[in-house]
Parts: structure tokens; C-alpha cells; sequence
């Protein structure tokens, strides 16, 4: 079945596409990078899936820094030392083969030289509802994609998912692919609450399920304990960006691990909290880019709330740091997943605006306080 969804052809390429595309390469993308097309999710997820009417020689001829990672969906795969961008690839003599997954929406595809979709098994109609029937047989990977389109569609109500065999030894590579992308879905707490009750974070992720046991004072948090306020948390992106992603989900695991002490219930945790991620990621094979960005958003998450009340000189390589934006959607999510209200995060904005402002002023300070004659003077750009 072959259709053009209204407003929905996007034709911009991953660098990976658009190499299969100059080697003259027949290719279309399938599952969850079609469906994310077709939905009009802005940024192209990483990894992305190609299904490629070729041979794995074919693809070596123009990827040098192929890779074979013997993954259920993939038979070779294309990863970025300097961002998370990533590609995978499935073989094939034929680009019309129906049966890519468990799930139909697997077989879903998309050409993106012309924008058209192709529906071999019929699921135009749960994209349009924007839902899924999960039901099945029991196969492998069978996890791996209904969590993907957990995080992107809802789960018809009518629908019970069957108790699932959990992979006996999932590979880093695999994790770190389901991960990334549950995180880059706008529905990921759904995905990563499905994940849990599978018994799957509690086999594999054990710092994250720690945080079911994280318990919080129901005046300061609301919405319960570390595990759901990190679901609430996740709820209030504006970004899927894979690196907030992965500090929201992971910027109060150091409780687990912290102890009251002076009237702080989580003593040290942020930075308790920002090994423990770094560890965690690198476990995974995330890239050192990645890993470092995460690493500073979860040590410094509490610093704006204290911004207004603290002198620049302080804390000025973190504030002009340019991470530190996000440092800062990370604490609005934070915020307001306890129901707190915007003012302490608008104050926390303010402060920063107000650092910005004076940095680029020659005749003030960071903190604010007028330049000697003698620093004015040799300012940049002053005579």
C-alpha cells in the first residue's frame, strides 16, 4: 500500500541516507524512523533504521567505519565518535519483504529520496489514531519494540500485553539503542513504566530501579517517590535532546546512595549522582561527548535555585558554561514535576539573563559592580 500523508513529507537526510543515496543504493527507512517521519517528529532519532537492497559488502564499499553488531534488527550498524549519530542497517534482495519484526509497524517504511510511505501489513490506521496493538506471539526483540512504540503511540485500552521472556543476555549495543530511543519518544515515561514492570530495569539497570525505593516527603514531593517524580520529570521536556533526556532520567540516582545529614535528606546527591551516571552511560557505550554532558547537568541540577542568591564570581565557569541552558531545562522539569510553580525557576532565569547582560557590558563586572577606570580602559572594544 503505498500513500502521502497531508503535510507530511519531510525530505531532509541523515548523512548515512544520504551516502546510501550517491552509491546508488536502493534503501528505504523502516519502523520507528518511518513512524517518526510520518508523525512529524522534528529531529531524526539515533540510531536510525535503514533496510538496504544490498549486501553487507555493498555497504562496507562506502561506510569505513562500519561495524557488525549482530543485533535481531541490524546487520550492521554505523556509529559517531563526536555525537550520538548513529545508523543501522538491514539487508535484503528485496526492498518490498514484509516481515522486519514482531510488530507490524516494524514493516512500515518510508523512501526518503520522494517522501512516500509504504504499509505493506495495513497499520495507516493506528498511525493516524496514533496507537498500537501490542498483541502476538512471543518472539525475539518483541520487547525491544513495543517499548519504542510505547514511547511514540499509546497502547490501545482494550489491548493487555502478555507477560514477556526477557533476553537472557542482551548486548550493551542493544540496551544503549533501546534506551536512546525511549528517550527520543515524547510518550518515554510509558515506555520506561512498561520496561520496569517487565522485570528488565531491575535485571539490567539496577541504578534506576534503586530509585523505586527512593522515598520523598509528600510536601516537598508530591507526585511520590524517586521513580515517579522522574516519570513526571520526563513529561515536561520541550526537547527530546538524548543528552537532557538522559539526565533527567538519571539526575537523582545519587539518593540511593546519599544520607541526611545537617537537615539535608539527600546529602551530596547530585554529585554522587553525576559518577554514578558517567558509569552507567559508559557501561553502555555512549560516546565521551554524551557522557560528559550528562555528567555536568546532574552535578550541577540544584545550583539554580541558588543562582539569585550567590555571587557570579562563585560559580561563573558553570554559568557561562554552554551547557548550562540546558542545566537549566533540566531544573525547569525538575520544578515543575513537583507541582512547585514556575517562580523559583523565572528567578533562576533571571539571574541568568542578568550574568549574560553584564558579561557582554565593558563597562560592568560579571556580578554586576562598575569597572575600574584602569579595567575600562582596557576593555575590549573600549578607547
Amino acid at each position: 500500500m503505498l500513500f502521502f500523508p497531508k503535510l507530511r513529507i519531510f525530505l531532509a537526510m541523515t548523512e548515512a541516507a544520504e551516502s546510501l543515496a550517491k552509491a546508488g543504493i536502493p534503501f528505504r527507512e523502516y519502523g520507528v524512523t518511518a513512524v517518526d517521519s510520518y508523525c512529524g517528529l522534528s529531529a531524526p532519532q539515533s540510531p536510525g533504521f535503514y533496510l538496504v537492497e544490498g549486501s553487507i559488502i555493498d555497504l562496507a564499499r562506502i561506510f569505513e567505519s562500519l561495524h557488525y553488531p549482530s543485533l535481531p534488527y541490524a546487520d550492521a550498524g554505523l556509529d559517531s565518535a563526536e555525537k550520538d549519530s548513529a545508523a543501522r542497517f538491514l539487508c535484503t534482495e528485496n526492498l518490498d519483504r514484509k516481515r522486519l519484526g514482531c510488530l507490524a509497524l516494524t514493516d512500515f517504511r518510508r523512501n526518503p529520496l520522494d517522501g512516500k510511505y509504504y504499509d505493506p501489513r495495513g497499520v495507516y490506521q493506528a498511525l493516524r489514531e496514533r496507537s498500537f496493538d501490542p498483541s502476538g506471539e512471543d518472539q525475539e526483540n518483541r520487547l525491544f519494540e513495543i517499548c519504542l512504540y510505547l514511547s511514540r503511540l499509546k497502547k490501545r485500552d482494550t489491548t493487555t500485553i502478555p507477560k514477556l521472556a526477557l533476553p537472557a543476555a542482551p548486548s550493551k549495543l542493544w540496551q544503549k539503542d533501546l534506551l536512546s530511543h525511549i528517550l527520543q519518544g515524547p510518550n518515554s515515561s510509558a515506555a520506561l513504566e512498561f520496561l520496569g514492570q517487565t522485570g528488565f530495569v531491575a535485571r539490567f539497570w539496577p541504578e534506576l530501579e534503586a530509585l523505586v525505593q527512593v522515598d520523598h516527603a509528600k510536601d516537598c514531593h508530591p507526585e511520590g517517590g524517586g521513580w515517579s517524580h522522574t516519570m513526571e520529570a520526563l513529561r515536561y521536556r520541550k526537547t527530546r535532546d538524548v543528552s537532557l533526556s538522559l539526565a533527567i532520567l538519571l539526575h537523582d540516582i545519587g539518593k540511593a546512595r546519599s544520607a541526611s545529614r545537617e537537615g539535608r535528606r539527600f546529602d551530596k546527591h547530585a554529585e554522587i549522582g553525576a559518577g554514578m551516571a558517567a558509569r552507567f552511560l559508559r557501561d553502555l557505550g555512549y560516546n565521551d561527548m554524551i557522557i560528559e554532558d550528562v555528567r555536568f547537568m546532574i552535578r550541577w541540577h540544584m545550583l539554580p535555585a541558588a543562582l539569585p542568591r550567590i555571587p557570579i564570581s562563585s560559580v561563573q565557569d558553570i554559568v557561562f558554561d554552554q551547557r548550562f541552558p540546558l542545566l537549566l531545562e533540566l531544573f525547569r522539569c525538575d520544578e515543575f514535576s513537583s507541582f512547585k510553580g514556575p517562580d523559583v525557576y523565572y528567578a533562576a532565569c533571571a539571574a541568568y539573563r542578568a550574568f549574560q547582560k553584564f558579561e557582554k557590558n565593558p563597562y560592568r563586572e560579571r556580578d554586576g559592580r562598575k569597572r575600574s577606570k584602569y579595567s575600562t580602559a582596557h576593555s575590549p572594544g573600549v578607547f
